[in-house]
């Protein structure tokens, strides 16, 4: 079993070691400075940290998860992707909100977030992080795009993959994520 190692530290990341390698990370709130009001309390969410085999060792904001000066110290979050087909086979893309502190303005799949350190939301072993991760869909498909859990129930949820994700948003923000890639198809929920 191999564990995620800090770019800084020779030294595993793990539950014990995660404070002691990281005693300076960048927990200031000068980053959010001049961003919207709902991004930045969203921001104070709590992601869950992982190592390289997506094994849960503690829980962050993800504001500390997504500076890129903490990703480049080696933290690894996990993280969601939604591809909602409708029964023609469309799929319901999204363009992000110009708000938004990462990526904002870009066009992506469905639904892209987090499942948080929460209970439903966790798991150790695969299928338990999975229906963790398919959980966390049905609450930000009704968050950000008013679908409602009956419309999109678990069980119709599919798992695709895992993919170990690395990208930079902006000079200060980015994603490193262990990502759930989901797949839905339902009745058609909105019309073109």
């Amino acid at each position: 079993m191999s564990t995620t190692t800090s770019v800084i530290h020779s030294e595993p990341i793990t539950a014990q070691t995660i404070l002691r390698l990281f005693p300076d990370i960048d927990t200031s709130s000068t980053a959010l400075d001049g961003h919207d009001e709902e991004q930045i309390r969203l921001m104070d969410e709590m992601c869950i940290v992982l190592d390289e085999n997506d094994k849960p060792i503690g829980n962050l904001s993800k504001k500390i998860c997504h500076l890129m000066s903490n990703i480049d110290r080696g933290l690894l979050h996990r993280a969601f992707s939604v591809f909602l087909f409708d029964s023609k086979n469309r799929l319901l893309l999204q363009q992000r909100a110009g708000e938004k502190i990462t990526f904002p303005d870009m066009w992506t799949n469905t639904c892209c977030s987090h499942p948080l350190g929460i209970p439903g939301e966790g798991g150790v072993e695969l299928a338990d992080a999975v229906e963790g991760a398919k959980r966390a869909a049905q609450r930000k498909l009704d968050h950000e795009l008013g679908i409602k859990p009956a419309q999109v129930p678990v069980l119709k949820f599919k798992f695709l993959t895992r993919i170990h994700y690395k990208a930079p948003s902006d000079g200060k923000w980015g994603e490193h994520e262990s990502r759930s890639e989901l797949y839905i198809q339902c009745a058609p929920i909105y019309t073109v």
